[in-house]
């Protein structure tokens, strides 16, 4: 799988272990407590925990350089939610957004889901983050759920809102 966006020029591919040190690099320099309940990561974390870690994340390039990711993960390890993906992590590099390569990103991790056997994506996103959330619903993701002051975030309490995108009716319209 190796799609290139005409807009961008922008492709998208699995990862391989040599990009970790660059996708560390990008999420370094997105974190930000509206964007991520997690602690801001050392510049030189590793960023793979392993060989399905590396087998589930998606990454966009433009030539050789690495633009950003997104990781697409099993929802949980119990064989009844098997039918469901979730995104784990999306990030692109701040020197690179606003070139739609977020929604090639998703529309990747969707056609990978399909390929998996999905049936729904699930992903969980800060209230606050209203950029990624228009993405989410532009891509097709509905509010399902809103975890109201789940996380205490600089003094403020933050909400988690719960997104899925349906991959059995690709004609239902995004819901806001």
């Amino acid at each position: 799988m190796s799609r290139t966006s005409e807009e961008t020029r922008v492709q998208v591919r699995p990862a391989t272990e040599a990009d970790g040190t660059r996708l560390a690099e990008i999420d370094h320099l997105t974190w930000s407590p509206d964007v991520t309940p997690a602690p801001r990561w050392a510049a030189d974390k590793v960023f793979f925990r392993g060989a399905d870690h590396v087998r589930d994340t998606l990454v966009a390039h433009e030539d050789d350089l690495v633009l950003g990711y997104v990781q697409l993960e099993r929802s949980t390890l119990c064989p009844a939610s098997g039918h469901v993906q979730i995104v784990n992590g999306l990030a692109v590099h701040p020197d690179h957004q606003g070139r739609r390569i977020g929604r090639a990103l998703l529309g990747e991790a969707e056609a990978e889901a399909r390929r998996r056997g999905g049936r729904r994506i699930t992903l969980r996103v800060l209230g606050g983050n209203t950029a990624a959330r228009a993405l989410y619903l532009a891509a097709g993701y509905r509010i399902e759920g809103v975890l109201a002051g789940e996380f205490l975030l600089g003094g403020r309490y933050v909400d988690d809102v719960l997104m899925a995108l349906d991959l059995t009716n690709e004609a239902s319209p995004p819901r806001t």
